[in-house]
């Protein structure tokens, strides 16, 4: 079937986003074998999971209604490259975040998590009516600083030691961004 995406929402030039099938846990159980990037997702290092056991933890995540949005990305030429969630919604208050990404380890570097933070962005402000992004990082999460530096968000403090790996502790950036920040930035990026 030939779909015209040319006005859809949910796709621009680098990504699709689209909800996750069952299928798609095989496309991202890889990404727990790589446990430097997991480290730096999760703020720890995970105990041994059998494959099994990650299908139906994956399914269930996925066909059970949570109180956070998840998607699927694809680049355009429908390869999965990763996965992501926004959580935190607070529809009284008009915040939302953090949102986890995960890009998978040979699709790093594309340029599809900014893509992928600047449609969600958009989304969360313009339909949903947020007002505020709120974001952390590990401070040494140098992917993760980058890409919050280009939608523009501010850095709101630092939280002391609060992550021990490697035998020290790493501290955690905090970050946020409103929606009138988010679109005054957008204006400085390329079109996608």
């Amino acid at each position: 079937m030939n779909i015209d995406y040319s006005k859809y929402y949910w796709r621009n030039s680098l990504i699709t986003l689209r909800q996750p099938l069952e299928s798609d846990w095989e496309l991202v159980i890889h990404n727990r074998y790589d446990s430097e990037s997991r480290f730096l997702f999760t703020d720890e290092i995970e105990l041994p999971t059998e494959t099994e056991s990650f299908r139906k933890n994956f399914v269930e995540d996925i066909t059970q209604s949570k109180d956070y949005l998840r998607f699927a990305i694809t680049n355009n030429e429908d390869k999965h490259v990763g996965i992501v969630h926004v959580f935190g919604i607070d529809e009284k208050n008009g915040v939302f975040g953090p949102i986890g990404i995960q890009i998978n380890p040979l699709d790093r570097g594309m340029g599809y998590a900014t893509a992928v933070y600047r449609m969600l962005g958009k989304y969360m402000f313009s339909e949903r009516r947020m007002h505020k992004w709120n974001s952390e990082f590990l401070e040494e999460n140098v992917g993760s600083e980058r890409l919050h530096k280009k939608i523009g968000f501010n850095i709101e403090g630092i939280r002391k030691d609060m992550s021990f790996h490697e035998g020290r502790y790493w501290n955690l950036v905090l970050a946020g961004i409103t929606e009138h920040q988010f679109y005054e930035n957008e204006m400085l990026l390329p079109i996608l």
